[in-house]
């Protein structure tokens, strides 16, 4: 489900991903954002964005103090990185994030499936990567032509 293979700048993948910069450079220092970048950072961004702020029940986490990502906060990104180049991805993928786990889905009956057997009195968050993965032309479409460094893709990296 690949979009382009266009090179963006750090500045342009927060902007399509609908975040400030100050997430992108934090992501970067986290390791999360490795150049160069491409469409799949935009993705991976997000989701960072979005877990990076999860505090589970019963768990304490000052907001002050700095927080090195967990596995499964690391499980996320890659998975959500992953499915943007997978073909089995459609707009009704979901990525269901739990305390310990992380699971990709696509079909109702694969919904059904999941929640059957993860879910169960378990919390949970469910992100619409499918969707925003379908956003991503869009959203690179919408950058200003000078946020986008189109001298290299990825086919020569």
């Amino acid at each position: 489900m690949s979009v382009t293979n266009a090179q963006l700048s750090t500045s342009a993948v927060a902007l399509a991903a609908g975040l400030s910069e100050s997430w992108a450079w934090k992501a970067r220092d986290e390791g999360v954002l490795v150049e160069p970048h491409f469409e799949d950072a935009i993705v991976a961004l997000r989701v960072y964005a979005f877990v990076s702020q999860i505090v589970w029940p019963g768990s304490r986490r000052p907001r002050s103090a700095r927080h090195p990502l967990e596995l499964w906060q690391s499980s996320a990104v890659d998975a959500a990185r992953q499915a943007v180049d997978d073909p089995l991805t459609t707009r009704e993928t979901a990525l269901w994030v739990l305390e310990d786990s992380v699971y990709l889905v696509t079909t109702p009956a694969e919904r059904a499936a999941f929640d059957l057997k993860h879910l169960e009195g378990r919390a949970a968050f469910r992100i619409p990567i499918g969707l925003w993965i379908c956003e991503l032309p869009d959203a690179i479409e919408d950058l200003p032509r000078r946020r986008r460094n189109r001298t290299l893709t990825r086919a020569s990296v």
